[in-house]
């Protein structure tokens, strides 16, 4: 991109994005410059662009009022571990959960965390040496649980004990019995942290839910049908709509 002339500023973050006579024009940013171009790309997730990034009365289909009647997907629970350890593990490891429709429905719910949880394990390492350090490996674990509309607080004690039946659940269930021995590094990403520090709306990491109204056509396109020069290009969008 930079061979093309592309110009990358980190470290800038946008408050607004300008139009004029119905089309995108540029950017406010944080610092209260103001940048003008031909066309505006945003790639941050989009029920916080619609309700954060655009100027009152610009968007009208998706309003924050309109973004509150809409269904959401759920969030997820992450665990992001360094292990001083090789597992004979596959890529891709998916844990069903042993009752997988009231996994579903608690899920979908939002009023508890399930008891038996489905599980998602990355052993990236498996096919990626150069991921870690020689020896060590990078495993990525997700956990579909319900988005910030719930009524999980996810404070310390909530963290602490899904994070330790997770990791039970993947002794159990697979050859890691001493994955906790073996443990160098962590990080926990929870639904609230998604919303508070990566800006996802309500925590939805898969934003827009995906009933059949909010599906396909009917999810807000690429080629964003509220704001000429504004293309959307964030997560869960309507990939095919150009």
């Amino acid at each position: 991109a930079r061979e093309r002339g592309a110009e990358f500023r980190m470290s800038t973050p946008v408050q607004t994005i300008l139009s004029r006579n119905g089309r995108a024009c540029g950017v406010a940013l944080a610092s209260g410059a103001r940048e003008e171009f031909d066309a505006v790309v945003i790639n941050a997730d989009f029920g916080h662009a619609a309700t954060n990034l655009f100027e009152p009365g610009v968007i009208r289909k998706y309003t924050p009022a309109a973004m509150q009647r809409k269904r959401f997907s759920c969030s997820t629970f992450m665990l992001y571990l360094g292990v001083d350890k090789l597992y004979q593990e596959p890529h891709h490891n998916i844990l069903f959960a042993k009752s997988y429709k009231e996994n579903i429905t608690d899920i979908a719910r939002g009023e508890k965390l399930s008891d038996d949880a489905s599980v998602y394990v990355r052993n990236a390492s498996a096919t990626d040496p150069t991921l870690a350090p020689p020896g060590h490996s990078a495993l990525y674990v997700l956990v579909p649980v319900p988005n910030n509309r719930s009524c999980i607080s996810w404070d310390k004690g909530i963290v602490e004990a899904f994070r330790e039946q997770i990791l039970n659940r993947i002794c159990e269930k697979t050859s890691m019995k001493d994955l906790r021995e073996h443990i160098v590094a962590e990080k926990i990403i929870t639904p609230a942290q998604w919303e508070r520090d990566y800006s996802v709306y309500e925590g939805a990491t898969f934003n827009l839910g995906h009933n059949i109204s909010q599906m396909l056509y009917f999810r807000p396109h690429n080629r964003f049908e509220e704001l000429g020069n504004c293309y959307l290009v964030g997560g869960e969008i309507g990939r095919a709509h150009v």
